[in-house]
C-alpha cells in the first residue's frame, strides 16, 4: 500500500533533476545558436566597415532578423560596447511579420483537472525542492546593459547563462555572448527563449506520474482488499469456530479448521486444531483423573467411617484395638494415595517448565545400581551396558523415578535368588533400557492395562492398600513426556520385562 505513495514522492523529487537536464540542454542549444549568430554578425560588420573598430554598424543589424528567423520564440538583442541597445528582433519581427490572432479553445473538464493537479504537484515539488527559487525579472523595458549584469560580462568577453521568470510566470532561458572579431569585442548579444517547452515537458512528465500513480494505487487497493479478505475471512472463521466450541463446552467435538489451505493461514489453522485437541485431551484426562481420585479416596474413607462409628459402640478392648489398627491402616493408605496423586499431577508441569540436559545413560545407570546395591545387597541388581557412551537429553531425577518404580514393581513379584536384570543398548535412534524379573509374569491380556491409573495387580500375600496403583502410570507419563515409550511383556522363560525407550541426543 505504501508503493504508490513512494512512487508519487519519487516523481516529485525527480522533477528537479529532470528540469535541470532540460534547462542544461536548452542552455547548450541556445549557446550554440548564439555563437553562430554572434560570429555571423561579426563577419557582416567586417564587410561593412574597416577591420579593428569597436562597435557595430547599423547596416549590420539588417541581417539580424533573417539570421534569427521570423515568428519564433527565440529573441535576440544586440548591445553596443557602450551598453546601449542597438537592435531587438522582437520589435522588428512584430513590424515585419503578419500577426494571426487565433481564438483560444475552451478548456475541457479533464484539461482543467489536469492543470489543477499539475499545479498542486508543482507546489509540492517546490516545497520539497532543495534548489533556490527562480527569480522573477521584467526585461520588457531593457534599454541599457546596466540593467542586466550578464550583458556587461559579455561586453568583457565572457559567456553568461541565466534563468528567470517573466511577470507572466513563463520560464526564460538566456545566454549573453560577446560579438567579437578575433579579440576585438564589437558588442554583446543577448539570446532568450521563452517558448514554454520546458514547462510543457515537465507538465507531461508530472501528468504521466499522476496517471501511473493512480493506476498503481487502484491495482494496489484491489490487491489490498483481496489480500485482506483472503486473510481476515479465514481468521474470522477460525475465531467463530473457537467461540462456538467455547460456548458449547464440548470436549469431544474437534475445532473446525482449514485443511485445504497450505499457506500460513493453513499452518495457523493446523496449530489451533492441534492445540484445541490437546486441550480437550487434557480436559478429558483431568476429568477422568478427578473421577478416579474420588473413587480411590472414597474406599478408605468409607472403611474409616465405618471403623470410627463401630469403635464407639463396642466395649471389648481387643475389638477396639483391631478397629484402631484398621483406622491407622486406612489413614496410611490415604496418605500414600494423596502423595502419589500429588506427584502424578506435578509431572507434566514440571517436565514442561524445566529444560533437559544431556546425560550418559551408562554412567547414570551405574550410579543408580551402586546406590541400590549399597542399600539392598550385592545380589539385587545386575547391569549390562556397552562401553560406548549412549547419551540422551533427559530430566535425570524423573528418569531415576521411572527406574525406582520399575524396580519396586519387579521386586514385588520377583522370586528366587537371582537378581533383577537391567540392560542398556542402542537401537534405531533410541536408547533402550530393559528391566526383567523372575516373577510370575503379567496376567494374559493385561500388558497395557497395568499402566492405567489406580490399577493394581498385587501378590496374594500382600495386604490390600499397600500400593496406590499410580507407579507404572507415572512412569509411562514421564517416558512419553521425553518423547519415548514404556511397554511391558512376558519373558519366554518366565517373569516380566519392562522396556523404556528414550530418544538419543542429537
Amino acid at each position: 500500500m505504501l508503493f504508490p505513495l513512494a512512487l508519487f514522492f519519487i516523481g516529485l523529487f525527480s522533477v528537479d533533476q529532470y528540469r535541470s537536464v532540460l534547462v542544461q540542454a536548452e542552455f547548450e542549444a541556445l549557446e550554440r545558436q548564439g555563437s553562430i549568430l554572434a560570429r555571423s554578425l561579426a563577419l557582416e560588420d567586417t564587410r561593412e566597415r574597416p577591420f579593428g573598430l569597436r562597435g557595430l554598424a547599423p547596416q549590420t543589424m539588417h541581417h539580424l532578423l533573417p539570421l534569427v528567423g521570423y515568428g519564433t520564440q527565440l529573441r535576440a538583442r544586440v548591445f553596443q560596447p557602450s551598453g546601449q541597445i542597438m537592435a531587438d528582433t522582437n520589435k522588428r519581427g512584430a513590424t515585419r511579420s503578419r500577426i494571426r490572432v487565433k481564438k483560444k479553445p475552451a478548456e475541457t473538464v479533464k484539461e482543467r483537472i489536469r492543470i489543477k493537479i499539475v499545479q498542486i504537484m508543482n507546489g509540492l515539488a517546490d516545497m520539497f525542492s532543495n534548489e533556490a527559487a527562480i527569480p522573477v525579472m521584467n526585461m520588457r523595458g531593457l534599454r541599457h546593459a546596466d540593467s542586466f549584469p550578464d550583458i556587461q560580462h559579455a561586453l568583457s568577453g565572457e559567456v553568461m547563462r541565466s534563468i528567470w521568470r517573466n511577470p507572466s510566470g513563463q520560464l526564460v532561458i538566456s545566454v549573453s555572448l560577446p560579438i567579437q572579431d578575433l579579440r576585438i569585442v564589437k558588442g554583446a548579444l543577448l539570446m532568450t527563449s521563452s517558448d514554454g517547452s520546458i514547462e510543457r515537458e515537465i507538465e507531461d512528465v508530472q501528468w504521466a506520474f499522476v496517471q501511473l500513480f493512480a493506476g498503481i494505487l487502484f491495482v494496489t487497493v484491489l490487491l489490498g482488499l483481496y489480500l485482506a479478505r483472503s486473510i481476515t475471512r479465514p481468521i474470522v472463521f477460525l475465531a467463530a469456530s473457537a467461540d462456538k466450541l467455547r460456548q458449547t463446552m464440548d470436549a469431544t467435538t474437534p475445532l473446525r479448521g482449514l485443511p485445504e489451505r497450505k499457506d500460513e493461514i493453513g499452518q495457523l489453522s493446523l496449530a489451533l486444531v492441534d492445540m484445541t485437541t490437546e486441550l480437550q485431551r487434557r480436559i478429558q484426562a483431568t476429568a477422568g483423573f478427578a473421577a478416579d481420585v474420588a473413587h480411590e479416596i472414597k474406599n478408605p474413607l468409607t472403611s474409616l467411617s465405618s471403623a470410627v462409628e463401630t469403635v464407639s459402640r463396642i466395649e471389648d478392648a481387643e475389638q477396639q484395638r483391631k478397629l484402631m489398627d484398621i483406622i491407622l491402616a486406612d489413614i496410611q493408605r490415604m496418605d500414600r494415595l494423596i502423595s502419589d496423586i500429588s506427584q502424578a499431577s506435578r509431572v507434566d508441569a514440571e517436565l514442561s517448565l524445566r529444560s533437559t540436559k544431556i546425560y550418559n545413560l551408562g554412567d547414570l545407570l551405574e550410579n543408580w545400581v551402586a546406590v541400590f546395591t549399597a542399600r539392598h545387597g550385592t545380589n539385587v541388581l545386575t547391569l549390562t551396558a556397552p562401553k560406548r557412551a549412549i547419551k540422551a537429553a533427559i530430566h535425570s531425577t524423573r528418569i531415576i523415578q521411572v527406574l525406582d518404580n520399575l524396580f519396586a514393581n519387579a521386586r514385588t513379584f520377583h522370586r528366587g535368588n537371582e537378581p533383577v536384570e537391567v540392560n542398556l543398548k542402542r537401537e534405531k535412534g533410541f536408547a533402550v533400557i530393559t528391566m526383567a524379573d523372575r516373577g510370575r509374569g503379567l496376567p494374559e491380556g493385561k500388558e497395557e492395562k497395568i499402566f492405567q491409573r489406580f490399577y493394581t495387580e498385587r501378590p496374594l500375600n500382600e495386604n490390600f492398600g499397600q500400593h496406590s496403583g499410580l507407579g507404572l502410570s507415572i512412569a509411562r507419563q514421564i517416558a512419553n513426556a521425553h518423547g519415548g515409550s514404556l511397554t511391558a511383556a512376558n519373558r519366554p522363560d518366565g517373569g516380566a520385562i519392562f522396556t523404556l525407550c528414550l530418544p538419543l541426543a542429537r
